[in-house]
Order: structure tokens, then sequence, then C-alpha cells
């Protein structure tokens, strides 16, 4: 049976069919496409002409990616996705994030499949969290320089570092100081006069203090 699909060139030049990502010429970045499944084939179509062929991925979230579908140095790479973009993009984060993206990068044979890394990562730095990805990608560049810099290990870093964030003591607001003062407790078998003076003289007689 053939198996008809619709998908979008991403700027990475891929296309993702479930879980898995396929190459197309560059130039196709940003359009739609029509994808052809027969058993492990599959044909990516533009304008009723075959654009890319490949066969079936073998892993879930992996790439199948022909290195003649990327711009070569000369051409044009308007509207894609370069190491530089990135990198310009990390750069707005700090050092470490430049350093992580870079690493990332260099461990790709083909560099484009690191390049939806490259986003997700820049991605976990938004709604604030810019100083917890700088932060967690340095630790991760530091510790080990041979460490392959992975989307979900900066996640993990840095859930790990909003957690210890998270347990930190906090001071209350409603006390001077911030000092909460703990009842004092007697010694057992020993009666508690701390208080005794508010209840009045009687409270010192010796028949109320031997109770």
């Amino acid at each position: 049976p053939v198996i008809w699909r619709k998908a979008k060139v991403h700027r990475d030049w891929h296309i993702q069919l479930d879980t898995i990502k396929y190459s197309v010429p560059f130039r196709f970045a940003g359009l739609g496409v029509d994808v052809r499944i027969i058993g492990e084939q599959i044909d990516v179509l533009s304008g009723g002409e075959i654009i890319a062929s490949h066969q079936q991925g073998p892993r879930r979230n992996g790439y199948v990616t022909d290195p003649e579908h990327a711009p070569a140095h000369a051409e044009s790479v308007s509207g894609l996705w370069t190491r530089a973009y990135f990198l310009r993009q990390a750069s707005k984060v700090g050092p470490g994030t430049v350093a992580a993206l870079t690493r990332l990068l260099d461990g790709k044979v083909i560099e484009a499949q690191g390049y939806r890394s490259c986003m997700n990562i820049l991605d976990l730095g938004k709604r604030g969290d810019r100083v917890l990805l700088e932060q967690a990608c340095r630790q991760l560049v530091d510790e080990d320089p041979y460490r392959q810099i992975s989307y979900t290990a900066v996640k993990h870093r840095i859930t790990a570092l909003r957690a210890g964030l998270d347990a930190r003591p906090t001071v209350s607001d409603d006390i001077p100081g911030g000092v909460v003062a703990l009842p004092m407790v007697g010694a057992p078998g020993r009666r508690d006069t701390s208080r005794a003076h508010l209840a009045g003289a009687g409270a010192f007689s010796l028949d109320a203090l031997t109770r």
C-alpha cells in the first residue's frame, strides 16, 4: 500500500515523520511537501517531482541526512539555521552557553543534525531563565571536557539548579529580622513557669508551684 503524508521543510532543511527527520535539498526550506511512503521507501515530492528519497530511519528521534542536500559555503543561507545563527543567539545568554552549543555542533558529523537541539536549549532560557541556562551550560562544559552536550543534559541540569534554589531556607516576612521564635519546652517532670508573671502574684504561691 502507498501512504501519503504532508510535511513542512524546517529551517534545518529536514522534514519530520513521526519522530524521525529526513533531509531535502536546502532550497526547499520553509515549503510544504508531499511524502509518499511505500514500505521502507520514503519519497519527498514538491510540485509532483521527487526531490529526495530515503530508506526509513532505524532509530526513534534520529536523522536520515543526505550531505548533498546541505548548502555549499558559497550558497545563500538566508532563512536557514546555521552555526553562526545559533552562536549569535547563545552569545546573548553568555559564554558558557556559547561553549556548550559549540561543543554540541562539533560533535555532529552533519552539523545540521544538531540545530534543533540548539534551538531547544536556547528555548530553555526564555521566560527569565537565562541565568539558569548559562549556569547549567557552564557547569556541563567545565565538569568534563569530553562530555557530549545534549538538550536533555542541559534540561536536567537546570531542573537540578532550580530545585537547589527552591530548597534554600527562607525567612519570615512577618517577624523583625526574619527569625521565628520557637516556644521553650521545659525539661520532663519540671513545671514551666516562664510566663507565670502574667498570671499575677498568686502564680508564685507554694501551692501553685507544687501542683
